[in-house]
């Protein structure tokens, strides 16, 4: 038979065991504050990729719903020119990895006008995108945001290098200067599978250069878009380098992931935004273009549904 000092004993360890187990688990569930961000889901195609590792969270600040569609609205800016001695070597036009590859994209007569005013918003909003992968087109969504195609920011070699935005260049005028990046982003989609359903991505800027060139406002809807205007504006390589180029047609076939038109566009137009004028959101960005003529005839883009839609909205936001 044990003795009250024994007794008394034994009893203070077991507290002191189960007090060392608590901790000891609490110290293993513990998660620290520098923590490495949450990694993307493989089996989701629109799982954001960065070029850093971060997944920035799901936003819906800026959001407006109406008659059926959710869209965030453009802003014009200020239209101040930005002091700079930025200068650029000429690159050639990214090549699209896979399909559709190196396609002439001018259907019959090539009604392609430039735009001179460049200054001028929307086209102020229109950067000319230079990198190690070459040159293709973005279009801002937010003060320091470039939306464009997933191409153009991961090509077969993996991430681009020596990104570099032109906000409303216009040859070798650059009323808005130059400005690089923080992170890149894609999805998964495009990543593992290169496809041109999920050929969208975007480049954190390491400046705010959005607030004096404006931006565009960006859409999604479950119905049909065929028949809707498709307003392009980019930057084609076959042009004299650095020029921004207009084309002006109709969605003319609507797929779940991806819209087709006339517009004629160029190696180099790649991420442009494919854009029209709605009451609610003008000008909104309807799919960002990405591809020459395929087997039905027309110039493709991936279209702004509602997961990429909710992607370009954390982009902006992060």
């Amino acid at each position: 038979m044990y003795s009250p000092r024994l007794l008394t004993q034994s009893r203070m360890f077991h507290k002191l065991t189960a007090l060392t187990l608590l901790f000891g688990a609490l110290a293993v569930t513990a998660v620290p504050t520098n923590a490495a961000p949450n990694k993307p889901d493989r089996g989701n195609p629109h799982s954001i990729v960065s070029s850093d590792g971060s997944v920035p969270a799901a936003s819906d600040a800026g959001v407006h719903r109406a008659r059926g569609e959710s869209f965030v609205l453009p802003e014009s800016g200020t239209g101040a020119a930005v002091n700079s001695t930025a200068k650029d070597a000429p690159v050639a036009p990214a090549a699209v990895p896979g399909q559709e590859v190196g396609i002439e994209s001018v259907i019959g007569t090539d009604n392609r006008y430039q735009i001179f005013g460049t200054t001028s918003y929307p086209y102020s909003a229109i950067v000319h995108v230079t990198s190690s992968i070459g040159g293709c087109t973005g279009w801002m969504i937010g003060h320091n945001t470039v939306a464009t195609a997933g191409h153009c920011v991961y090509g077969t070699s993996g991430w681009a290098s020596n990104v570099t935005v032109y906000p409303g260049r216009s040859g070798s005028s650059l009323p808005y200067g130059s400005c690089s990046y923080t992170t890149l982003y894609t999805v998964n989609g495009w990543v593992s599978s290169r496809s041109p359903e999920y050929d969208y991505g975007a480049i954190k800027l390491n400046c705010s250069v959005g607030y004096n060139t404006g931006w565009f406002g960006f859409r999604w809807t479950s119905a049909s878009l065929t028949g809707q205007p498709s307003y392009i504006s980019g930057y084609p390589g076959d042009k004299p380098y650095g020029t921004q180029w207009r084309s002006n047609d109709y969605v003319r076939i609507t797929e779940t992931r991806r819209l087709f038109y006339a517009n004629d566009t160029y190696g180099g137009h790649s991420g442009s935004p494919v854009w029209n004028d709605e009451a609610s959101c003008s000008p909104c960005g309807i799919a960002i273009h990405a591809y020459g003529v395929g087997s039905n005839g027309y110039n493709g883009g991936t279209r702004i549904t509602e997961p990429v839609f909710n992607n370009l909205l954390a982009w902006r936001n992060s």
